[in-house]
C-alpha cells in the first residue's frame, strides 16, 4: 500500500494507549473550545462534563488517504446539521471508550469494529456543551460499504488528508461576545464548513502529524 509510510507516520506521532486502561478524568491536557491553546483546567465543574468518542477515520481510495465526515440529522437533540467525526456519547455498558467509538461508528455509518485498525488517541477535547471528547484516529483497513443510519446521519462525505495537512486551509475566527473575547476554528471544504470542535481536533491531528 503506497501509504503506509504515512501511516506509521501517524501511530508514531500519536499517544500510545492501552485500550483497557481506565484514561484520567479529568485528562492532563486537553483542548478546549474556550481556549486556543491547551488547557488543564476545566470551565465547569468535573460531574457536569458528559463523556464521548469519535474517530478521526481515514480511508484510501486509488492511492489517496481521505478522513471520513458525517453531517449530522437534523433531527437530533445535540448539534444537529453540523458537521462531525462519526462517534457519539460512552454508554454505561461500554467495556472501554475505544469500544464506544467502535459501535458508534458501526451505528452510523456501517463500518464494523473488525475493519478498523486504531492508530491512536488525540488530544481530549473540551466543549461548551460541556462534553469531553476522546478523538481516536482510525484507518479502514480494507474496501468497504458504508450504510448510513439516516437518523443519526444526514450525509458522509470525505476530505483529502493532504487538504487538512495544509496549514493554509485552517482558520482562526475571533469575535467578542459580553465583554469576552473568545474564538474558534474552521476549514472550509467546497460546500463544507467544518468548524467548532471538528476543526480543533484536526488541528490537534495536523499538530501531532507535523510535530
Amino acid at each position: 500500500m503506497k501509504n503506509i509510510s504515512i501511516l506509521k507516520k501517524i501511530q508514531f506521532s500519536l499517544k500510545e494507549f492501552n485500550q483497557y486502561k481506565q484514561l484520567n478524568f479529568p485528562p492532563a491536557k486537553f483542548t478546549s473550545d474556550f481556549h486556543f491553546v491547551y488547557s488543564e483546567k476545566f470551565k465547569y465543574e468535573r460531574r457536569s462534563y458528559r463523556k464521548a468518542t469519535v474517530f478521526f477515520l481515514l480511508r484510501e481510495v486509488e492511492e489517496t488517504l481521505y478522513v471520513v465526515f458525517t453531517r449530522r440529522s437534523k433531527n437530533l437533540s445535540s448539534h444537529p446539521g453540523q458537521i462531525s467525526f462519526p462517534g457519539g456519547i460512552i454508554d454505561k455498558d461500554d467495556p472501554t471508550i475505544v469500544d464506544a467509538g467502535f459501535r458508534e461508528v458501526e451505528e452510523e455509518i456501517g463500518i464494523k469494529k473488525e475493519n478498523i485498525e486504531t492508530l491512536g488517541l488525540l488530544p481530549p477535547h473540551e466543549t461548551v456543551s460541556q462534553f469531553i471528547i476522546y478523538p481516536f484516529v482510525g484507518f479502514i483497513k480494507k474496501p468497504t460499504s458504508f450504510f448510513i443510519n439516516k437518523n443519526e446521519v444526514e450525509e458522509l462525505f470525505f476530505v483529502p488528508l493532504f487538504f487538512l495537512l495544509n496549514n493554509e486551509n485552517m482558520q482562526y475566527h475571533e469575535f467578542s461576545q459580553n465583554k469576552q473575547r473568545g474564538g474558534y476554528f474552521a476549514v472550509p471544504y467546497g460546500p463544507y464548513y467544518i468548524w467548532g470542535a471538528t476543526a480543533r481536533i484536526i488541528k490537534s491531528f495536523v499538530e501531532k502529524y507535523q510535530s
